[in-house]
């Protein structure tokens, strides 16, 4: 997080703003620090830093992984921990991105969903609570777009990696990005060797529906790069 700071952030912020697009805790030994760190950033820049919620800030997730764990070991007691997920359960889980001349987009942390047409049936989720396991909540933190090769042929499959939710496919984005007026849509949840995948469905040149990205190095090991997506002056540059 500091070196992403450090390498990509800092000449431009506060002046610019930030959006964050889930997953703060587990898989790491400090995930306490980072989610502070990003907190502090919101409270000292309320209209500059923007966080989502990911698919591991729950109970479920938080207690099975490493999150429950590590606040014990340093915090010494349930409380903090318990703060931890109320604050979880009031993180927005979706965001419209206006980039001026780069374009606007639709972020959330995993994808669409089957029960989702439009934006509106967003607003109308009642999310302060533990994301349940099934239907549009749980699918915008747990969806994965389909196999580039798959995604023209297919509108969802069941996801059976994540053992709930959907794979997702090009009509129903371009049914999305079209009701919305978005150019894409922007999330992370899948670990990427080079750090993003611009999902170009509708062929090399076009422009990518989906773009993933992944901002953890090295994620468990597995040797990848981390990556920023910086809208800035007209131009969608992955850094």
């Amino acid at each position: 997080m500091i070196h992403m700071f450090e390498k990509v952030i800092d000449r431009r912020f506060p002046a610019c703003e930030l959006l964050f697009l889930g997953d703060y805790v587990d898989r790491g030994f400090n995930s306490v620090e980072v989610f502070t760190f990003l907190c502090v950033l919101k409270l000292n820049y309320p209209d500059r830093v923007h966080m989502l919620r990911g698919n591991h800030e729950s109970r479920g997730m938080t207690e099975h992984f490493s999150f429950r764990s590590e606040c014990l070991d340093k915090l010494g007691d349930e409380i903090a921990y318990d703060w931890f997920m109320e604050c979880f359960d009031t993180i927005p889980i979706a965001a419209e991105v206006f980039g001026d001349k780069s374009g606007n987009y639709l972020a959330m942390h995993g994808g669409i969903s089957p029960n989702m047409r439009s934006k509106k049936d967003i607003d109308e989720i009642d999310r302060f609570e533990e994301p349940p396991m099934s239907g549009l909540f749980c699918d915008l933190l747990w969806a994965d777009p389909l196999e580039d090769k798959h995604a023209r042929k297919k509108t969802f499959t069941s996801n059976a990696e994540r053992q709930c939710s959907y794979y997702y496919g090009l009509e129903p984005v371009k049914r999305v990005l079209s009701t919305g007026g978005y150019n894409s849509i922007l999330r992370a949840h899948q670990m990427k060797i080079d750090g993003y995948n611009a999902h170009r469905w509708g062929g090399q040149n076009a422009w990518p529906s989906v773009v993933t990205i992944f901002s953890a190095p090295n994620y468990s090991d597995s040797g990848n790069k981390g990556a920023v997506l910086v809208l800035e002056g007209g131009k969608f540059n992955i850094k």
